[in-house]
Parts: C-alpha cells; sequence; structure tokens
C-alpha cells in the first residue's frame, strides 16, 4: 500500500474550516476497477503508469494539478507546490495503486476549488477516463447514471413495458413491449397517460414518469390512460416484471421475412426465434426466404450474438474467442437446429455494422448457410467484459479478441460481404448484371488479403477498400437480397462466392 508523506498544502485553514468537508472518495471503487483490469484486460498493463495517468486526468478539472511519478514516488503538486508525496507499491499491485489513487485525490481537494466542489462521481469519471485512454477505444467507464439505463437495455428492468414520449402537452405511450404487463392487460400506443398510483402526469416531467412506471418486479402501479384529450380514461393495474426491451422487427413481403435486428440484448435470440415462427407460420408453403437487417446494428451481447446465429446454422464453428486470460479463451459450436429450415438467407449489413452483428454474419457467411450483401463491416473483433462498480458504474474491459470460424480475426478487418453493393453502383439491376456475367467478386485476392491484414497495413486498407461503406439509397441491399431469394439459381451462384473465398484461403 502506498504510504501518504504530506509535505504541503496550499489552502490556508481558515478556509477550510468555513466549509463542509466534500464526500470523500471510494477507495474500493479503484481497487475493484484496478484488479479487473490488471487480471483480464487483453495486454498486459503497468498500473503504476495507469495510475500516474490517472491522476493526471485530474488536470482537466483543475489546470494547477501536476503529477510526476519516480520508481519509487509519485508526487503531487498544485501550483508548482506540493501537495503530498506517495511511495511507489510495485507495478503490479492494482489494490496499492488504488489506495495511492483515493488518498492522492483527497489531499488535492484540500487546495483545488474545482475539485472539492466536483462530485465524486465526476472525479471517478475524469479519472478512470485517462486511465481507459491508456488501453484501447472499446475500453471504458460509464458512470452511475449512465450505466443504469444501459444494463436496462442489455438486461430488462423492473416496469410494465411501455415506452413513453411527451406530445402536445400529454405523455403517450409510444412502444408497447409484447408479452410485458401493459400489453397483457390491454394498452396501446397512442394513449396518453393520465396520472400513475393517483397523482396526475400534468404535474411530472417526462423522466419522473418513466421513473414512478419502473419499480422492483412483483410491485403493483395504477396507471390511468385515456385515448384522446377530454376522452373516457380507464384505470389499469399493473404488476411490474422485468422487461426486456424487444429489438426485433419483421416485415413479409411476397414469401420474403425481413428480420431486423436493433441491437443484441438479453432477449435478442428468444425475439428472433418468435419472429421466424411467426414468419414461417404466415408465409406457409409460399415462403421463399429470410433477410437477416444487420446495418446500422451496433453489437451487444456475446451470447446473443452465438445464440442468433445458431438458430440458423446447423453444425459446426460458430466463432472463437481468444485473449490473455484463460476465461478468454472458448469455443462456439452450432447445436444442429436450423430454424429455417433450411430456407434460403441472405444477411445485410454495413460500417455501422459492429460487434454481435459482425459476428452473425461471419459465422453464417463462413459456414455456406447466407449470402452476404452490402458494406464492408466496422471491425469491432473484440469482446469486453462488463464490471460493476461499488459505485454502480460499470467498467468495460477489452478481454479477448474474437475469430471467424475460417480463422480470420474480425479486429478491425470486420467481414468483407459476398456482393458489395456500396463501391461502383447503386442500382440492383447492374450489380445482379456483374453476379450473373462473372464480374461480382475476387475471392482469390481478398483471402490473401484478409490473410495478412493483421500484420500488414497495406493489405487491410486494401481489403477495407474492396468493398467501404458510403452513403446510398436505402433500399438498394433490400432489392439486391430480394432479387437473389427470388432466383434460386442466382442464389447458389452468390453462395459459391462464400464457400470459394474460404476454399482458397
Amino acid at each position: 500500500m502506498g504510504i501518504l508523506l504530506l509535505t504541503g498544502c496550499t489552502a490556508e485553514p481558515t478556509s477550510l474550516a468555513a466549509q463542509p468537508p466534500p464526500p470523500q472518495i471510494g477507495e474500493q471503487v479503484f481497487a475493484v476497477g484496478y484488479g479487473r483490469i490488471a487480471e483480464i484486460y487483453l495486454n498486459p498493463v503497468d498500473m503504476g503508469q495507469l495510475t500516474t495517468d490517472g491522476l493526471r486526468g485530474l488536470s482537466k478539472m483543475d489546470s494547477a494539478i501536476a503529477v510526476d511519478r519516480s520508481p519509487s514516488t509519485v508526487r503531487v503538486t498544485s501550483n508548482g507546490h506540493p501537495v503530498g508525496e506517495f511511495t511507489a507499491p510495485p507495478a503490479n499491485d492494482a489494490g496499492g495503486w488504488a489506495a495511492v489513487t483515493a488518498q492522492a485525490i483527497e489531499r488535492v481537494r484540500l487546495s483545488s476549488t474545482p475539485l472539492r466542489q466536483a462530485s465524486p462521481e465526476d472525479i471517478y469519471q475524469t479519472v478512470f477516463d485517462a486511465i481507459m485512454a491508456d488501453l484501447d477505444s472499446y475500453s471504458r467507464y460509464t458512470s452511475a447514471q449512465r450505466a443504469g439505463n444501459e444494463r436496462a437495455q442489455r438486461e430488462g428492468y423492473g416496469g410494465v413495458g411501455v415506452g413513453v414520449e411527451a406530445k402536445d402537452g400529454r405523455f403517450v405511450i409510444s412502444e408497447v413491449v409484447g408479452h410485458a404487463p401493459a400489453a397483457r392487460a390491454g394498452l396501446k400506443s397512442g394513449e396518453a397517460i393520465v396520472a400513475i398510483d393517483g397523482d396526475l402526469t400534468g404535474y411530472m416531467s417526462l423522466q419522473d414518469v418513466r421513473d414512478r412506471l419502473r419499480g422492483p418486479s412483483g410491485t403493483l402501479v395504477l396507471v390511468t390512460v385515456e385515448a384522446a384529450a377530454g376522452g373516457q380514461s380507464r384505470r389499469v393495474p399493473l404488476r411490474r416484471e422485468r422487461v426486456i426491451p424487444n429489438t426485433v422487427a419483421v416485415s413479409i413481403d411476397n414469401g420474403v421475412a425481413v428480420l431486423s435486428i436493433e441491437r443484441f440484448n438479453a432477449a435478442t435470440s428468444l425475439n428472433v426465434r418468435e419472429a421466424i415462427d411467426v414468419a414461417r407460420t404466415q408465409m406457409g408453403r409460399k415462403a421463399v426466404g429470410f433477410v437477416l437487417d444487420l446495418r446500422g446494428n451496433p453489437g451487444g451481447l456475446l451470447d446473443q450474438a452465438v445464440a442468433v446465429a445458431d438458430l440458423f446454422i446447423p453444425q459446426g464453428r460458430i466463432i472463437t474467442t481468444a485473449g490473455r486470460h484463460p476465461d478468454s479463451i472458448q469455443q462456439f459450436d452450432a447445436t444442429h437446429d436450423d430454424q429455417t429450415e433450411g430456407l434460403p438467407l441472405v444477411v445485410l449489413m454495413d460500417g455501422r455494422s459492429a460487434s454481435a452483428s459482425e459476428i452473425v454474419a461471419a459465422a453464417l457467411q463462413d459456414s455456406g448457410r447466407a449470402v452476404v450483401v452490402g458494406a464492408s463491416s466496422f471491425g469491432k473483433g473484440s469482446v469486453q467484459t462488463v464490471t460493476r462498480l461499488p459505485n454502480d458504474g460499470e467498467l468495460f474491459l477489452t478481454w479477448s479478441r474474437i475469430y471467424a470460424p475460417s480463422g480470420y480475426t474480425l479486429h478491425r478487418q470486420g467481414v468483407t460481404p459476398t456482393i458489395c453493393t456500396s463501391k461502383d453502383s447503386s442500382d440492383a439491376d447492374a450489380v445482379i448484371s456483374q453476379l450473373q456475367d462473372g464480374r461480382l467478386g475476387m475471392p482469390g485476392t481478398l483471402a490473401s488479403w484478409r490473410s495478412a491484414a493483421p500484420d500488414d497495413e497495406t493489405a487491410l486498407h486494401q481489403l477495407r477498400d474492396a468493398c467501404p461503406w458510403k452513403t446510398h439509397e436505402a433500399d438498394l441491399d433490400l432489392r439486391v437480397a430480394k432479387r437473389l431469394l427470388a432466383d434460386k439459381a442466382l442464389y447458389q451462384r452468390a453462395l459459391q462466392l462464400s464457400t470459394t473465398l474460404l476454399a482458397e484461403r
């Protein structure tokens, strides 16, 4: 543990006595965070350097603060005057460096008005932001309030299952989550919430309304709704449950079912399975195929990506992950179950498709199960673990890289579509003609670039430039997909391009 050696302080005792002490910074927050970084981060780290840079981040709150580190000490100054000097723990002593961090901050706050006035949460954010800058662009700290909102999107929340927005001076239901208490009770989009537990919502803010509807699972809330201003109202008792937002939408046109996934949360695979069942029932014998639309999908939970891919792949590898920690080395395989019973499948992706969506696209492409259409994906080929800290903030840490079934890493490369719609043409007929004439695709070259890309910047740029994402007509990708599904021979030719790419790797 670092030992505090107080060497000076520029604040005057009388000014400190006149002010209440600021809220204390929790050493445990840093201890848990630092411990996780040292244990699981993708690459080995120097905790002493991270701590020094984290404390230096305080200069963004007060430019007078400076931090110097020698092999044996960490020295903090304010306006050039010494504030504290700390014995440096061993480089990998996460707990010791956490103690130095907390003690140094408390000491600095005695002489810094901006830090003394700052909330502990602001200080945690500032220090962890500076630390995360030393790691990678996907490792981050999330404040307690934001973390709570993100957890609700990922894992669900205690509530009734409605989205609410302010409209024309009323709080209107904008969304009703399927199977949730509100849906079962018959609440409809467009109805206005005029009272909650007897309290009129006209005196509440939008956030107040949302907060009042949420609460622990199993608790009751009485919601009063009306269909139109001045219309008849009704009171509906609802028992809160764990609600996970539905991120899947389905539409059907001429035997083609389009499944659009907004992001991957804890219910996504279940929602996709249900959407497939609905589509199969409605299409019946007229079923032509499926389109899985992952455009703009930023990703989400790894296990859900694997589960979604598994809904379509009858056998074989889905994904492999590997990092420094032994538990990060994992292989995920399909469970011999194709919910679509082999119906043709096209995956749509673009430059905003990342993370979990790239896992699904790569698995379906490499397995020969689907034709990928669109543009090269984002290239977020890493897995982050989420650690909930004692202050309810969250630490996202990269701990492994993602590898497609064929062995290439998604990191920076992303997934190159089988049929590119973003490079030369904005016309579906032109794209289809290129495929028919054999002018589409260069699998051998792409395979060579893909193999070299992890260590060769030239190959990486060539690979990314082979099908760069750019803004184009939104319906182009979907039109190409539907043309493929409508022509079995054309679809098989496109599917062959994917398998050739793997064979020539």
